[in-house]
């Protein structure tokens, strides 16, 4: 049971009502729900990153499954695992990034790792990390992982303060990426 209660369906009001219709029934949006006002902006960034950013698919999950593997989230790490797989990434990759086994990972995704376990676990990556990713991925990629990892590092803290529980069956299970409709592209 959550620690925070979810939000009773008469007490979500018709705008939020609309964005949970845009994506798949995840108890975090749900919780999300929760805080009407933030419901939107959450969903909007969430999707930014997974759907919109030009960082790579696979270091960006790398990222997460690291973000979630540093704050022993078992509900963003399950989901993203899920995830991972959409876009590609290989049992072992998922199992390496998930365990932190880092020299089981190709140099970007190694770098990747170190680079979101250090926001995670520091709020900051250090100077030498910072400068490698910089020089690897760009300034916007660069930018752009750091917002992801302070995001699901932000989603992290929600979950485990709320007590948001894995579903019982993931919704992501039987669908794709292409599957979910950005908010911003609502009427």
């Amino acid at each position: 049971m959550s620690r925070v209660p979810y939000p009773p369906d008469a007490e979500i009001d018709e705008a939020a009502h609309a964005v949970l219709a845009t994506l798949p029934p995840l108890n975090v949006v749900r919780m999300f729900a929760g805080a009407p006002a933030a419901l939107l902006p959450l969903t909007d960034l969430g999707q930014a990153i997974l759907l919109r950013a030009g960082l790579d698919p696979k270091l960006r999950q790398i990222a997460i499954l690291t973000v979630a593997r540093v704050t022993e989230s078992a509900y963003e790490r399950a989901q993203h695992e899920q995830l991972s797989r959409m876009v590609g990434l290989t049992e072992d990759e998922i199992r390496a990034a998930s365990a932190g086994d880092l020299d089981a990972l190709d140099d970007d995704s190694r770098l990747v790792a170190r680079f979101a376990a250090e926001i995670t676990r520091d709020v900051r990556a250090g100077d030498e990390t910072t400068a490698a990713v910089l020089d690897r991925l760009g300034r916007q990629s660069t930018t752009e992982l750091v917002i992801c990892c302070a995001y699901y590092c932000a989603v992290a803290r929600i979950i485990a303060t709320c007590g948001v529980e894995l579903e019982a069956e993931l919704p992501t299970a039987n669908t794709t990426l292409e599957d979910w409709t950005p908010n911003s592209t609502r009427a």
